[in-house]
């Protein structure tokens, strides 16, 4: 099983699916995403969705290289993705319940200086 989690939020929060639906959830997010991006954080996203759907690991909201001074446009424009694939998606609830985590993602949770995890080895 993959969980989609908030740390900050406490295991109440998390999100519990099959690989399968995890891989599909990033794969629609980074589809609505991709043609909507435009600045560097944008496609890095979009590539670090791309990257985590290919893996059976869980993800976490404090996961994602949010940036503290630009972190509500951030925000804002990966929850839209998330609600984009959602209306299209068979998994509509679960991508949801991960738009409600990362809406509740606490703006002091978010770190300077955090970057991209890439998963160099497969």
């Amino acid at each position: 099983m993959v969980v989609f989690s908030n740390r900050r939020l406490g295991a109440r929060a998390e999100l519990i699916v099959s690989p399968p639906v995890a891989a599909e959830m990033l794969r629609a997010t980074a589809a609505t995403a991709r043609p909507m991006a435009t600045g560097r954080w944008e496609l890095e996203l979009v590539r670090w969705l791309e990257q985590r759907a290919g893996s059976a690991t869980g993800v976490d909201v404090s996961e994602i290289a949010w940036t503290p001074e630009h972190f509500g446009v951030q925000r804002g424009f990966l929850i839209d993705a998330i609600r984009r694939a959602a209306a299209v998606s068979e998994h509509g609830p679960a991508l949801l319940h991960w738009a409600r985590m990362i809406e509740a993602h606490p703006t002091d949770s978010v770190q300077v200086g955090r970057r991209w995890e890439w998963m160099l080895s497969r």
